[in-house]
């Protein structure tokens, strides 16, 4: 398999046998007489009931989605944050994370 751009795909005109097998394919598929792909076997009811969501998987890479909020907090506590440098409010979320979630 060979990676490409869409420049690249763009300038790379099709082979003649490319061009069938796509047709071809195409044409399977309108018919419903599609064979199996080994890179993407058929799968049981059970085995799909197995999926998890992706940010249970990973969920060091799931961000939550964020809500802005206005709230007082005191001046030392803010002055306090601000001065540990850049990513003050990140590092309060963090806080109120470990808190609330342990």
């Amino acid at each position: 398999m060979k990676t490409m751009t869409l420049d690249e795909l763009r300038e790379t005109p099709l082979t003649k046998e490319q061009k069938q097998a796509i047709r071809s394919a195409a044409k399977k598929a309108e018919s419903g007489k599609t064979t199996e792909d080994p890179d993407c076997p058929k799968m049981t009811k059970e085995e799909l009931a197995e999926f998890r969501p992706w940010r249970e998987i990973h969920p060091e890479w799931y961000k939550p989605k964020k809500t802005e909020i206005h709230m007082r907090v005191d001046t030392d506590v803010l002055e306090w944050y601000k001065s540990q440098g850049k990513g003050y409010q990140t590092k309060m979320n963090a806080v109120l994370r470990a808190y609330a979630f342990g």
